[in-house]
This record gives structure tokens, C-alpha cells and sequence, in this order.
């Protein structure tokens, strides 16, 4: 899974202190949250206790008061007389539950003494248990216990709204100290975190201090471990950038070598046709000059398409088809083969999509234009392509010296030329062809003859256009 960078505009400090940040209001909310339903629970246990432990209490008040009267009037006809079930004494601990709570006691179907408070009279539960009963003005919690042997039941209740009150105060006086703790954590966090990162703004400005000419690798040990793996990589890069201009710098210094002798020969040339007055003399010297001008033309083309393949780090186009380009390539040298009495034969049919086609076009021209340099006059230059698992060939076998199996590896090097080389060859026909290959993700591989004949043998491979 690939990680999004952060926005431009966004510090690393601060993006990290809004995450952290973000995940301590969350672990805040979150302890707040268990510490309310863990008081709301242990409440209403403690005070579900209560009411079992107050019906337990009422009806051991009543144990002999209560009085055995039939039950004969409806619940709603019933007119109580408590004063002779209950003592003042025992009367007024009844009214210590205030207005918030309620007691009745039935014998049968009728209520022969309640509270004045409560919810509307409903026949209690056949079982003992906590029941939750809605009123005009609250819901009210209900115990109800049974009394079999004197067919008395006793229901003792109070409002919820008061243990809401209750958790309410509990959750305010935790609810205060967590906001006291979240600027303080803020500043904490803030402090921790900008001198967590003062080894990320030494790394910085140590990489800031490095020029061109310090690329030396940065020592792990000054660093904390964390950045280890960012170490390395700058030092990766170090290294790439290293080889990189060591690359550039032996590119310029081989093509100012290489320019050097042609634009010497074009000033000498120069010279002698000023000081030539025999016409004869003088138009000989022409061509020979516009010949120099040529290769000293041609050797800076190849300069150029060399230089920019090894800038480039992918294909500039698609659709190209390797038997198109072949057979472009194979009518634009025609006449330079005819000039050296050379033969080219080709043989493929079918379509070879294989990416990019000014590369593809590249590599079938520089590698028949070698053909035909290196091979002798009424000779031959066949050009094969084939097809096999999705990749595409294309042979070029000439009949010239080839190549000595220890020169393969060398002459795709830039400016390298063998014993066998043309005198007019500038050694970068083959490294083209070799930047190009792999700019397409393809092989090149230089070997005999198939048949044993004199020669060399050239195959590229490619992989099929997606």
C-alpha cells in the first residue's frame, strides 16, 4: 500500500502533533466514556442494593404490624389507614425517603399502605425483581418482594433522574481534570516532538553543507537509529550521483578526444586549400574537407543520440513496430550498401509491436549500418526477425572479420574500437544500440555465425508492446 506525501504547505512537526494530538482526544473521549458507564453501572448496582436492602428493612418493620384484612375493595376504592399498621417512629423513617423515592405495600390485589409519591398504582410482578416504571413526571425503579407467608408484597422505588444527577457530578469532576490535562499534554507533546526531530534538522543541514565535490557517504553513528535507513539512502544517492558525474566527466573528456582529430583535420585541410592555387589540387582538397566535415558531422550526431538515451530513463512513445522500422532502415542505407557492392537480404513477416519507434528505429539502423561497414564488397547482410513468447527478435549476421569473443563486452563501451575496426568508425554504433536495448527492457547479445561462416552475428531481443 502506497503512503501519500504530506501537503507542501504542512510542517512534519505539526503533522505529526495534529495526529498525535488527534489520538489523545480520542484516548481521552475514550477514558472519559469507561469511567461514565463504569460509574452509571456501579451506581445502579449500589443503588439497586439500596432497594433490596430498604424492602428487606420495610417488610421486617412490618412483620407484625401488618394486619389480616380481606381484600375486598378494588385498588382504585381503597382508602388507607396506615396509622395503625405504623409507628410514629417507624412513620417518620418511611419519610426520610423524600420525595425522590416511594414504598407501597399490597396484601392481595389491594395497597394497604403507600407512600405519596411514585408512579401510577399498577398490580406488582408476579416474581420478585427490579422493574422500571414510567410516570407523568419521571420513570421510577421498582424492587418488588413477595411476602408468601403473610400474602404481603413490598415495592420500594426511586426516580432515575437521580442517579443520572448522581453520574452527571461524578462525570463534570472527571470531565475537569481531562481538560486541565489536555493543554498540558499539548505543550508536552509539542516540546517532545520539535526535540524528537533536532536530529532530522542536524541531518538536514548537514546534507545542505554538501557540494558537487563532497558526495563522501554520512557516518551512521552521529544519528539515531530510526534514521539509519534514511542515511543510507542519501548515501545511495551520494554514490548514484557520484558515479553519475564521473560518467558526464569521461563523456565529455572522450568526445573532446574524439572531436579533437577530425576538427584538426578540417583546419589543416582549410589551410592547404587558402595556400593551393592549382584548381585541380584545390577541388581534390574540397571533397577531402567536406568528407572530414561529414565524419566530424556524423561523430557529433552520435555524440548527441548517445548522450540523450543515457539521460533518458524510459521510452518516449509507444506503438512502434519492429518490422516497420526494420524495413525503413534497411531503404535508407540501400544506397550504401549499393556503394559497397553489399548484399541485404530480409526475411519477416507479421506485425512486431514492440514500443517506442524512434528507438526501434535506432537500433535497425545502427546495427545495418555496421553490417555494412564491416562486411566485404559481394558479401551479404541478412536481416531476420522472429517471434516466440512474447518477445521479438531481430538478427543481423554480416560476413566481416566479427568480433574476438574477449572484445564482445568492450566494444559496447563508448569510443571503443577493435583490431577489425572501419578507420572512419567512431566506436558508438554499438553503444546506441546498447542504451536503446535497455531503455526498452530488451537483450543484446553479439556471438558467431550460426553456420561457422566468417562473421558476426548480432540479436536483439525485445518484449512485446502492452
Amino acid at each position: 500500500m502506497t503512503r501519500r506525501p504530506l501537503a507542501r504547505s504542512t510542517s512534519l512537526l505539526a503533522a505529526l502533533f495534529g495526529r498525535i494530538g488527534v489520538l489523545f482526544l480520542l484516548i481521552v473521549l475514550a477514558v472519559g466514556s469507561i469511567a461514565f458507564f463504569t460509574a452509571q453501572r456501579r451506581i445502579n448496582e449500589i443503588y439497586d442494593g439500596q432497594l433490596i436492602v430498604g424492602a428487606n428493612v420495610l417488610r421486617a418493620l412490618m412483620d407484625e404490624e401488618v394486619r389480616e384484612e380481606p381484600a375486598t375493595h378494588d385498588i382504585s376504592e381503597l382508602q388507607v389507614d396506615d396509622a395503625a399498621i405504623l409507628s410514629p417512629d417507624e412513620r417518620q423513617a418511611f419519610n426520610d425517603y423524600a420525595d425522590w423515592r416511594m414504598f407501597r405495600i399490597w396484601r392481595g390485589a389491594q395497597v394497604v399502605i403507600r407512600s405519596d409519591t411514585g408512579p401510577p398504582l399498577v398490580a406488582p410482578s408476579a416474581q420478585n425483581g427490579f422493574s422500571d416504571v414510567a410516570g407523568p413526571k419521571y420513570r421510577w425503579r421498582v424492587y418488588t418482594l413477595h411476602v408468601p407467608r403473610q400474602r404481603v408484597v413490598v415495592q420500594i422505588g426511586e426516580r432515575t433522574d437521580i442517579r443520572l444527577v448522581l453520574v452527571r457530578g461524578i462525570a463534570l469532576g472527571l470531565a475537569l481534570p481531562l481538560l486541565l490535562l489536555i493543554p498540558t499534554a499539548a505543550v508536552l507533546i509539542w516540546l517532545s516532538l520539535s526535540d524528537g526531530l533536532q536530529a532530522l534538522r542536524t541531518l538536514i543541514s548537514e546534507i545542505g553543507r554538501r557540494t558537487l565535490r563532497d558526495l563522501s557517504p554520512l557516518p551512521l553513528e552521529p544519528w539515531p537509529r530510526d534514521l539509519h535507513p534514511l542515511v543510507r539512502s542519501i548515501n545511495r544517492l551520494f554514490e548514484r550521483i557520484d558515479r553519475s558525474l564521473q560518467h558526464e566527466r569521461r563523456f565529455l573528456d572522450d568526445a573532446a578526444h574524439q572531436l579533437r582529430t577530425p576538427l584538426a583535420a578540417v583546419k589543416l585541410q582549410t589551410q592547404l586549400i587558402a595556400g593551393e592555387d592549382d584548381p585541380a589540387e584545390r577541388q581534390a582538397m574540397t571533397a577531402q574537407l567536406v568528407e572530414s566535415v561529414d565524419r566530424a558531422s556524423a561523430l557529433t550526431d552520435r555524440l548527441l543520440t548517445l548522450a540523450r538515451l543515457e539521460a533518458s530513463r524510459a521510452p518516449s512513445g509507444k506503438g512502434g513496430d519492429l518490422r516497420e522500422e526494420t524495413v525503413a532502415a534497411l531503404a535508407d542505407l540501400a544506397p550504401v550498401a549499393a556503394r559497397r557492392q553489399v548484399e541485404l537480404s530480409f526475411e519477416g513477416r507479421g506485425r512486431f509491436a514492440s514500443g517506442d519507434p524512434a528507438l526501434l528505429r535506432l537500433i535497425a539502423t545502427n546495427l545495418v549500418e555496421n553490417a555494412i561497414t564491416h562486411a566485404p564488397e559481394r558479401s551479404e547482410v541478412a536481416v531476420r526477425l522472429s517471434s516466440s513468447g512474447g518477445r521479438h527478435r531481430l538478427v543481423v549476421t554480416d560476413g566481416g572479420p566479427g568480433i574476438p569473443a574477449g572484445e564482445r563486452d568492450k566494444v559496447l563501451e563508448r569510443f571503443h574500437r577493435g583490431p577489425s575496426a572501419s578507420p572512419s568508425g567512431a566506436g558508438l554504433g554499438l553503444s546506441i544500440v546498447g542504451e536503446a536495448v535497455r531503455l526498452l527492457k530488451g537483450r543484446l547479445q553479439l556471438r558467431d555465425r550460426d553456420d561457422g561462416a566468417p562473421g558476426l552475428c548480432v540479436e536483439i531481443e525485445v518484449p512485446e508492446a502492452e
